[in-house]
């Protein structure tokens, strides 16, 4: 018996070559909703170039209501070997925007990669044309570039151009730090994801935007985030505080109501 939907996420991954034809034609229904310029063969072909997926189920149906692609490679860089992790195609159905079930789960896929070459750099490779999954890697990689906080340094900055140049070759600006795909790459449909004043206050907003005024065309910034003990530490130090709030919030409730009962 299907159960109903809840409208709250939980995160599984899969690996590509495990997916069945309806969880791709599902993928593909919400990726063409919120994209335009599009198509289907394009879309099938990046999926099949990627290593895994993580799918965002209803906890309900179990629909998938998005999904994020992943591909692990090796690579070296000034004589420095180092492993590279490129998140491809990410969209979530917007009744469900704000759950941290996807950033829960990834940085766990990450932080997992990380653990089995303990010794071996690891970076987050991440282009993005929006600024909610450019905030994904800034409010949770303490270690992530470009930043506004303060200037990219030089390995890392030529790390990005290295990455970038290899995959995307002369659609790269180097310059910028921008990729430029052909005229019919996707972008996000008008009205997903709009900026206003509001958000446009928040610095690393107001930064994605002034690094990448092209977003809207769809052009994407480039940027890295260093897989560490610091991303670990800080992850689990926001679950726990989450953890400490919720408890907290229904200890209070508890002593509401034995209070009401002792008084009422």
């Amino acid at each position: 018996m299907t159960q109903p939907k809840t409208g709250k996420l939980i995160a599984i991954v899969k690996s590509v070559a495990s997916l069945n034809a309806d969880e791709r034609s599902r993928m593909w229904t919400v990726f063409a909703r919120y994209y335009a310029e599009v198509k289907h063969e394009t879309f099938a072909q990046d999926l099949s170039e990627k290593n895994d997926v993580i799918l965002l189920l209803d906890s309900g149906d179990r629909s998938i209501q998005g999904f994020s692609t992943i591909k692990v490679y090796e690579e070296r860089h000034r004589e420095r070997a180092f492993l590279a992790i490129f998140s491809g195609d990410t969209i979530v159905e917007e009744e469900y925007w704000g759950q941290k079930a996807l950033h829960r789960r990834f940085v766990r896929y990450v932080v997992t990669e990380k653990l089995k070459r303990p010794f071996t750099p690891v970076f987050w490779f991440l282009i993005t044309k929006g600024y909610k999954t450019y905030l994904l890697l800034a409010r949770n990689f303490p270690e992530h570039w470009p930043r506004h906080t303060r200037a990219t340094p030089s390995w890392e900055a030529s790390l990005i151009d290295h990455l970038a140049l290899r995959k995307f070759g002369k659609a790269y600006d180097p310059g910028r730090g921008v990729l430029r795909l052909a005229g019919d790459a996707p972008r996000l449909r008008d009205g997903v994801a709009p900026l206003d004043a509001q958000l446009l206050s928040a610095p690393d907003v107001r930064y994605f935007v002034d690094q990448n005024p092209g977003h809207a065309r769809g052009e994407e910034l480039c940027c890295i985030g260093r897989v560490d003990a610091l991303l670990w530490l800080a992850f689990t130090g926001r679950l726990f505080k989450h953890v400490f709030q919720r408890t907290s919030l229904r200890a209070r409730r508890v002593l509401a109501m034995a209070t009401a009962g002792l008084f009422g």
